[in-house]
């Protein structure tokens, strides 16, 4: 099947998503910490406008759902992961916490696509996009505030992965 046939309009903000989310990645890894941040928060409006634009002109699709869910592990679960890990050098501990958010990430989503229910079971992993570029704006005014990010991220590994339910935000 031909790619180009299954790709709508909406799916171009998906790979919006992405790129911010392998951007973020990158320039992490080089030190950009700042840029970084900003591009997990923009990869959340391109998150939400590929939704919008889905809905408006009709074009959800089980293709679709899936690239979502691909970018958003990338952008929301690996890229803030790596902005810690490129902060920090947490060690082992850290390594393995990083791993375990990254991995309930990967379960919610996993469950996200294979539920029919309106709305959502766990805190959407998008909830990163944002939590973490906030995160990082208290760091840069209270950078001992990095020792409690691992916290965060167990917080949020188990709230990904909870039954709590929730409604859709925007």
């Amino acid at each position: 099947m031909n790619i180009l046939s299954l790709m709508k309009v909406a799916d171009i903000f998906t790979v919006g998503n992405l790129c911010c989310g392998i951007l973020s990645i990158l320039l992490a890894i080089d030190g950009h910490f700042d840029l970084s941040a900003l591009l997990l928060f923009l990869a959340v409006v391109f998150d939400v406008l590929d939704g919008k634009i889905a809905g408006l002109l009709h074009q959800k699709n089980l293709f679709g759902k899936q690239i979502d869910s691909m970018s958003d592990l990338v952008s929301f679960g690996v890229a803030p992961a790596l902005l810690f890990y490129s902060l920090s050098s947490p060690g082992i501990l850290g390594i393995i916490v990083a791993l375990f958010f990254v991995s309930c990430g990967m379960l919610r989503l996993a469950r996200y696509n294979i539920s029919e229910e309106a709305g959502f079971e766990g805190v959407p992993i998008t909830v990163n996009g944002v939590l973490f570029p906030a995160l990082f704006l208290l760091f840069i005014s209270v950078p001992e505030s990095l020792n409690y990010w691992p916290w965060v991220f167990l917080i949020q590994s188990f709230l990904m992965i909870s039954t709590f339910k929730m409604s859709r935000i925007f």
